[in-house]
């Protein structure tokens, strides 16, 4: 009987342990507009983790395995990437999309 215990609460509490993060938000240009049908990219050492395309409102989510710091690039945006950080727990950033000069930068709204 206390094996049975020991393993019910084993397998309750593994999916908690093993979750992955939750990455969202929303993507808008330095017009305000949503950033609609991007692909954003959750990235570690130029290794694509996750990925999700933005819809109408420039929204997007992604989840991932990893727990820790990334970057968030958009895909077609060169070098434009974003530092996220991803917990058991989801976590919102809502950008935006700028460019300077010749160079696409995201930032925080």
């Amino acid at each position: 009987m206390k094996a049975t215990r020991i393993l019910f609460l084993f397998l309750l509490f593994v999916p908690l342990i093993s979750q992955a993060g939750e990455i969202y938000g929303t993507i808008k240009g330095d017009d305000g507009k949503p950033l609609t049908n991007q692909v954003v990219q959750i990235m570690q050492n130029d290794k694509v983790l996750g990925n999700a395309k933005t819809d109408a409102n420039g929204y997007f989510t992604v989840t991932i395995k990893e727990v820790g710091k990334f970057n968030l690039g958009v895909v077609g945006y060169k070098d434009a990437g974003f530092e996220v950080f991803s917990s058991n727990k989801s976590t919102r950033y809502n950008l935006l999309m700028n460019k300077v000069g010749d160079k696409w930068i995201l930032k925080s709204l």
